[in-house]
């Protein structure tokens, strides 16, 4: 079993970020892909993030339909500073015959070795990076157009649209 991991804010999700984790799996060979809402980034301020709840539920709205991909709720559940080896630790005590993955935007490779506890990081997973450099979408973007009112068509898939709405995030 091949198994990547896409870690974020998804705040809210974007197509970027389901273009990035289906380039990996099919690249790569990967059985599943899982997209993992980060409860808070050690490297982002959480008083500007929508809930947990809601950008998990943007998550899973947005993998509807594709068999290769999941959602999974282990940092939102564990609290505090969601850090990838806390997560890669739980993974691969439940599949200790897989090879775990994680997949970062190739604008991230410079940064990796100051993530907590990288050296165990490195022996639990392998990194995959994606580049980013021709689709430039971004959930600040995405953040930005809602709330002057202008459409986000096309940047993230439309069922997370109707809930962005529903819901009345980002306004």
């Amino acid at each position: 079993m091949r198994i990547g991991i896409l870690g974020g804010s998804f705040d809210p999700i974007h197509n970027g970020h389901l273009l990035m984790a289906e380039l990996a799996r099919q690249k790569m060979q990967l059985d599943k892909v899982i997209f993992m809402p980060a409860h808070c980034s050690p490297y982002k301020s959480s008083a500007s993030v929508q809930s947990g709840a809601h950008r998990l539920n943007m998550a899973k709205l947005a993998i509807q339909g594709n068999p290769f991909f999941a959602v999974g709720d282990e940092e939102l559940k564990r609290g505090g500073i969601s850090y990838t080896v806390d997560t890669l630790r739980v993974y691969r005590a439940q599949h200790p015959k897989a090879q775990l993955f994680w997949i970062v935007g190739e604008d991230n490779i410079d940064r990796l070795e100051s993530w907590k506890y990288f050296s165990e990081i490195v022996r639990l997973a392998c990194f995959i990076a994606v580049s980013r450099s021709w689709f430039n979408i971004s959930s600040s973007e995405i953040r930005r157009l809602v709330k002057s009112g202008k459409s986000i068509r096309y940047l993230t898939p439309d069922r997370v649209i109707g809930y962005i709405r529903r819901y009345r995030l980002y306004v």
